[in-house]
């Protein structure tokens, strides 16, 4: 977790300035790195197994005793190992985020950090000072070994944490259903929809390297029956028609407004009347605390960096919609879901 300066600590660098407060920054780069490390050393899950004495973990993980004692000591400084009666313990945080199963998937995201921080940051600069990248993000996710599953499963270890929430306020009409889920790929939120609708028939539509992870995870759920896999260029395909719900979930965010407004325009002519309109992605907004504000200006910045895209604002948000000939629009937001709002409209 971020190093938490007690309240003298506070005092001297937020409020005094007396204090390099940008140390903080390039603490949290080394705690990172730290995370990182053990992420690859398989250490949490070797200590949900089983605590463990430091000779013990010599053994197992294969390492050199000094070295994995500094680790140790670096990761119980920032929150991540506690030592208890000579063996060590993952805390409750590292339990509940790393190793329970069921809730983010920080491993698959540790490594999908790793190589974005690896091959795309280090061109920041060139990126800014010319508005080019020399990459093309999703085919360099895509054409990684590994790299693309790793991000539709750290994609959907996110979804299902926020999932139950966002399908809760999304409201379906009684009877069969249909929806399209645009860009879905991991198909985590297919399959909440599914579970909560018993008649709805669903489909994903995405390239077909990241319906090889829906695959997977429709099949556990066992909703092969009623969730079809779509492999295509969404720009190129015909959507179909008669749709109750479309789901654009972290996808605006990938777009300028006018290609954003060609993507609703698009969304309305599949819809039938009276047919919902889903986001769900970051959007500004006046109700965050400093924390979130300052978060998502630098997801904002990411998103620019790697693909050219950006956070969008409620305003701006409305103004597509209504470009589109959607009415009847409303935001949800909640604290739970760190910066993401759901917007719904109607056709």
């Amino acid at each position: 977790m971020p190093i938490q300066p007690n309240f003298l600590e506070r005092f001297a660098f937020f409020t005094l300035n007396a204090a390099p407060t940008p140390m903080l920054d390039l603490a949290g780069a080394l705690g990172y790195q730290a995370l990182s490390t053990a992420v690859r050393l398989n250490l949490f899950n070797t200590l949900q197994e089983r605590p463990s004495t430091l000779p013990e973990l010599v053994q197992t993980l294969n390492c050199q005793e000094r070295g994995l004692k500094h680790l140790l000591s670096a990761l119980a400084g920032i929150g991540y190992v506690v030592a208890k009666n000579g063996r060590y313990h993952n805390t409750t945080m590292t339990e509940k985020w790393f190793t329970d199963g069921t809730m983010l998937d920080l491993n698959n995201a540790v490594t999908c950090w790793d190589a974005f921080l690896r091959d795309l940051w280090p061109h920041a600069p060139e990126v800014i000072q010319s508005g080019e990248r020399p990459y093309n993000f999703y085919d360099y996710t895509a054409n990684q070994p590994g790299l693309s599953h790793a991000h539709q499963q750290m994609m959907f270890g996110n979804a299902n944490l926020n999932a139950p929430d966002v399908t809760s306020r999304v409201k379906l009409p009684a009877g069969p259903t249909r929806l399209l889920d645009v860009g879905g790929g991991h198909g985590a939120y297919t399959i909440h929809f599914c579970q909560e609708h018993p008649n709805l028939q669903a489909t994903i539509l995405d390239s077909a390297i990241a319906l090889e992870t829906a695959q997977q995870h429709v099949d556990a759920a066992g909703l092969d029956g009623r969730v079809q896999l779509q492999p295509a260029d969404i720009w190129q395909i015909d959507w179909g028609q008669e749709y109750d719900l479309i789901l654009l979930f972290n996808f605006i965010h990938h777009y300028d407004q006018e290609t954003n407004v060609k993507l609703l325009h698009k969304a309305h002519a599949a819809l039938k009347p009276g047919g919902q309109v889903a986001i769900f992605d970051q959007l500004e907004s006046k109700q965050f605390g400093s924390a979130i504000s300052g978060l998502l200006q630098l997801i904002s910045l990411m998103y620019y960096l790697f693909a050219d895209g950006r956070i969008f604002s409620r305003d701006e948000m409305r103004q597509m919609l209504g470009t589109a000939n959607f009415s009847n629009i409303q935001f949800f937001t909640t604290p739970k879901w760190a910066g993401q709002s759901l917007v719904t409209a109607v056709k």
